[in-house]
């Protein structure tokens, strides 16, 4: 069995910065207009329009603000191109985070509109439209139903909700719904309470290990191979080691050995607690062109001892064009130090974005480690941005070995850490933007060497600017800290907001004034009316932070400090 390597962590014990986001959307996005509604990412980009469920296509959400909480389909309206979709099925709160709306949809025929073409989704409520700069391209393929109750491999028919399949994968690659799809196939997960426990190849719930998505241009046998849940049902994964499933749940395969396959996947709108070595998704190494949204990942009972501990994380692995967006993310444990709630060991192009990721209980939030052994000795193109971590039982952040090039984390709230809120311990970073964050009640363990932010590596001035930045550790816990420490880095980071803790804050231009928040102890980050933290801050990040946590836009005479602003 074939897998990516997962890292040491040693030694504790997005794209490009000029490229456009790889989220489905133009590059710069609109800003949110206030009370009108803001779409902030999609699941699907691409899909079918006929065929499915009464032959009226594949299922799209849209994620964002201000979609309303009543009138779908009267008062609430979706339009792909001007088109009204066909019919709407959920309306309500994403599966990342709580405060970040979903609209799902059946988008049906569309008006027959052309094939291969990107065609601007609009949501518009009461009379008034949303953003227009995220896409759907209309693109040929069948839909798989799969019911783990009412499913049968033998009576299946492709397209058919009443003739589902009963696999998803077997361990023999030519059965079940996976022996018969084809790139721009959608494969659907029915939820009919009974969890889903199927062991497919090599002790995977399913591998991408002969096949491959393409890009979708719009032709017959083109797009992505997609997993999604049934709206409205709880497609619920349990892989548990004892029932074999010791791989993993979702995986790619090694793209150097296997090169070409596993690559063009979405996984979406799933349930998914698991117990094998390389958690609930992987993309493996050089696992490219994976959008990873609104599921729900846990590895709750994975072991943390014998025979098959994990290294891994709720979603892990490399590879270029990977978009990670709105999934919860919580309860993750295994090898002690070594599982995460994301985690980038490899090179590529990588967008994470609205996720909710907790209670990690054997690793950090977040992290970039890579050690030469999937693929690259570097990571470039990471954009880090809106995503609530907290409850950690490490560092909340952290930038480990080989993290290089473009690496740009922004309007992040990160609370309730065991180590730093943000670890440095990479001698390689060159011109990492850390700006907009919030980072509150971190070493909560009471590590002395250990401060709110910490490097325990080769950092030089050209490393990373470190701008309007909340930083509030643990009752009088260091600002600063780790082996070799960031006094270097002085000169490249100004204008951040130091308080509760002890030491020297780093930088120029500090602020170290109570920032002033609606509630901190009930992690209400929002700004008061009289909070220092208003209006001081720099304003050239704006090319990069045009809005806060809470997707309102940063406009005004100055800049804020800190993830949210007033």
């Amino acid at each position: 069995m074939t897998r990516g390597l997962r890292s040491r962590d040693a030694p504790f014990g997005g794209v490009s910065n000029n490229s456009p986001p790889l989220d489905g959307s133009s590059n710069p996005p609109p800003l949110p207009v206030s009370g009108a509604p803001y779409i902030a990412y999609t699941d699907l980009v691409s899909g079918p329009t006929s065929g499915g469920e009464n032959h009226k296509g594949i299922y799209l959400s849209v994620f964002g603000l201000n979609f309303g909480t009543t009138g779908v389909g009267t008062t609430v309206k979706m339009f792909i191109n001007d088109a009204e979709v066909d019919n709407y099925r959920y309306l309500g709160p994403s599966r990342g985070r709580s405060d970040v709306q979903q609209l799902t949809v059946q988008v049906g025929a569309l008006g027959k509109q052309a094939a291969g073409v990107a065609l601007p989704i609009k949501v518009v409520v009461n009379g008034v439209a949303s953003n227009t700069n995220h896409t759907f391209t209309i693109n040929p393929g069948r839909i798989l139903f799969v019911d783990n109750v009412k499913g049968d491999d033998a009576t299946a028919v492709i397209g058919d909700v009443s003739h589902p399949f009963r696999h998803v994968q077997t361990a023999n690659l030519e059965q079940g719904a996976w022996g018969q799809v084809r790139p721009g196939d959608v494969i659907v997960l029915r939820g009919a309470g009974t969890p889903w426990t199927d062991v497919g190849f090599e002790g995977y719930f399913m591998r991408l290990r002969d096949k491959s998505g393409s890009a979708p241009t719009g032709a017959v046998a083109s797009g992505p191979i997609v997993l999604m849940g049934y709206p409205r049902e709880d497609a619920y994964i349990r892989g548990t080691v004892a029932a074999g499933m010791t791989g993993g749940c979702v995986s790619a395969i090694n793209g150097q050995t296997y090169s070409g396959l596993g690559q063009w996947a979405v996984v979406t709108n799933l349930r998914i607690d698991c117990e094998g070595y390389d958690g609930p998704i992987s993309e493996e190494i050089r696992g490219n062109h994976w959008r990873v949204v609104n599921n729900d990942l846990a590895a709750s009972t994975a072991p943390t001892s014998g025979g098959n501990v994990p290294r891994m994380a709720g979603i892990t692995g490399n590879g270029f064009d990977s978009v990670w967006l709105g999934n919860h993310i919580h309860d993750i444990q295994g090898s002690n130090g070594e599982c995460h709630g994301v985690y980038i060991d490899g090179d590529g192009s990588y967008e994470i974005a609205y996720n909710h990721i907790e209670n990690i209980r054997s690793g950090n939030g977040f992290q970039i480690y890579v050690d030469g052994g999937n693929g690259s000795s570097t990571c470039n193109n990471v954009n880090l941005h809106h995503n609530l971590i907290h409850d950690v039982s490490k560092h909340g952040i952290n930038l480990a070995d080989g993290a290089s090039a473009g690496i740009t984390v922004y309007d992040n709230v990160v609370y309730q850490t065991a180590v730093a809120g943000l670890r440095f311990n990479t001698k390689t970073l060159r011109g990492a933007r850390i700006y907009n964050n919030t980072f509150y009640a971190t070493n909560t363990n009471g590590k002395q060497n250990c401060g709110v932010l910490t490097n325990d590596w080769s950092l030089s001035p050209a490393s990373v600017t470190i701008e309007n930045n909340i930083f509030w550790p643990s009752a009088n816990m260091r600002y600063q800290g780790g082996s070799v420490g960031l006094g270097g880095l002085g000169a490249a980071t100004d204008h951040n907001l130091y308080y509760g803790g002890r030491g020297d804050a780093l930088g120029s231009a500090v602020v170290g004034d109570d920032p002033m928040f609606v509630n901190a102890a009930g992690h209400d980050f929002r700004l008061t009316g009289g909070s220092p933290a208003i209006g001081a801050g720099v304003a050239s990040v704006g090319s990069v932070v045009t809005t806060d946590y809470a997707l309102a836009p940063r406009v005004g005479p100055g800049t804020d400090i800190g993830a949210y602003a007033h």
